[in-house]
C-alpha cells in the first residue's frame, strides 16, 4: 500500500503518479514493469518514489485491492435494499463488476494487472485483508437476513460471507485474463452460485 507520505501529496500529484503507473502497467507485463519509466513520466526522483511505494509489488497490490473494495461496497449497498439476501447482493455486485468495473480501463492494463494471479491471492491472504473482511462483515451483518438461509448462527453466516466474497473476487480477477464473452462469464459464475445455494439458500419465508 502507498505510504502516508504519498497520501499527504497534493491530489494532483497523486493522480499524476498513479496515471504514470497505470500507463506503465498497460505497456508491459509485471516482470518488465520499470520504475524508471514511471519517475521519468511524472518527473520525480527515484528516492521520492520509494518514499511512496516499497516496490512494484506494493503498487500492484494497491491497485488490486481497490477493485476488491468497490465490489464489497456494492454488496453492502445491495444488502440494504434487497431485504438482506446475501446471495442476491453478491450476484448483483458481480454483474456490476462484469458489465461496468472490468471494462472501464484499457484491456492491456487490466490484463497486465491481473495476469499474475498470485498477486491477487497475496492480497486476499494478507493479515490486513483478513482484518478488513472482519470489519466489513461487522458493518453488514445486521443487514443479512436469515430468512433465506439454512444457517442461523453469526459464525456460520460470517463463514458463508467470506466464501461468497472470496469466490466473487477471484472470478472478477479471472475476467481480466479471459477472452470469454460477458454472457459466458456470467453463466460460469451463476453455475457456482447455484451450487452454493443448494447448501445454504432457501426461498425467503419458505
Amino acid at each position: 500500500m502507498p505510504s502516508e507520505t504519498f497520501f499527504r501529496l497534493p491530489e494532483s500529484k497523486q493522480e499524476r503518479i498513479m496515471q504514470a503507473i497505470k500507463d506503465e502497467i498497460a505497456r508491459v507485463p509485471y516482470e518488465q514493469f520499470s520504475v524508471g519509466n514511471v519517475i521519468k513520466e511524472c518527473d520525480i526522483s527515484r528516492g521520492s518514489f520509494y518514499q511512496y511505494f516499497a516496490n512494484k509489488e506494493d503498487i500492484y497490490l494497491f491497485l488490486i485491492s481497490d477493485y476488491q473494495k468497490l465490489i464489497i461496497q456494492i454488496i453492502t449497498e445491495k444488502l440494504q435494499t434487497n431485504g438482506g439476501d446475501i446471495f442476491d447482493a453478491v450476484w448483483q455486485a458481480y454483474r456490476h463488476a462484469v458489465r461496468m468495473l472490468c471494462y472501464k480501463d484499457p484491456r492491456t492494463f487490466r490484463f497486465n494487472l491481473f495476469c499474475n494471479l498470485h498477486l491477487f491471492d497475496t492480497v486476499w491472504q494478507q493479515d490486513g485483508s483478513m482484518q478488513e473482511r472482519i470489519q466489513n462483515f461487522e458493518l453488514v451483518k445486521d443487514f443479512i437476513s436469515t430468512d433465506c438461509l439454512t444457517i442461523k448462527t453469526e459464525d456460520e453466516i460470517r463463514t458463508l460471507y467470506s466464501i461468497l466474497i472470496s469466490t466473487a473476487l477471484k472470478d472478477v480477477a479471472y475476467i481480466f485474463i479471459t477472452e470469454d464473452t460477458e454472457q459466458q462469464v456470467l453463466e460460469r459464475y451463476q453455475a457456482k452460485m447455484d451450487l452454493m445455494k443448494k447448501g445454504f439458500y432457501k426461498e425467503p419465508n419458505a
